[in-house]
């Protein structure tokens, strides 16, 4: 039986998020053309909305291992994303993936994560 507590979880999370924010941090500040703008700052903050949600829902013990799936797949998501656009690109409209992909989070692969993360924590209780 696994003996996990919330702060074990809450760990978990926080390396997801880390992980997150030091992606999307290199890619604003090596990878984007031009200088520091509103609208990269803009793009960075709704790139690392679904990490502060999964946060939000790690408060709940109930919800924790959610929490962890939500940003899994989140960052599973934007991973590939970034090798999409800076290591294959498929074209010129290779780069519309990064705003794209913020929605593509929330709506599909954060709720299949978080289905997922409720599922092994359940199976591992």
């Amino acid at each position: 039986m696994w003996s996990g507590t919330i702060k074990e979880v809450q760990a978990s999370l926080l390396i997801a998020i880390a992980a997150a924010f030091l992606l999307h941090v290199y890619t604003l500040g090596f990878k984007a053309e031009g200088g520091l703008s509103w609208f990269m700052v803009g793009l960075l903050l709704f790139s690392l909305l679904p990490y502060a949600i999964a946060a939000k829902m790690s408060r709940f013990a109930r919800l924790a291992g959610s929490a962890v799936g939500f940003a899994v797949g989140a960052l599973i998501g934007d991973l590939f994303m970034h090798y999409q656009v800076f290591m294959v690109p498929n074209g010129s409209s290779a780069a519309l993936g990064l705003l794209i992909m913020p929605f593509w989070n929330l709506l599909i692969l954060c709720p299949i994560g978080a289905l997922v993360g409720w599922a092994i924590a359940r199976f591992l209780r």
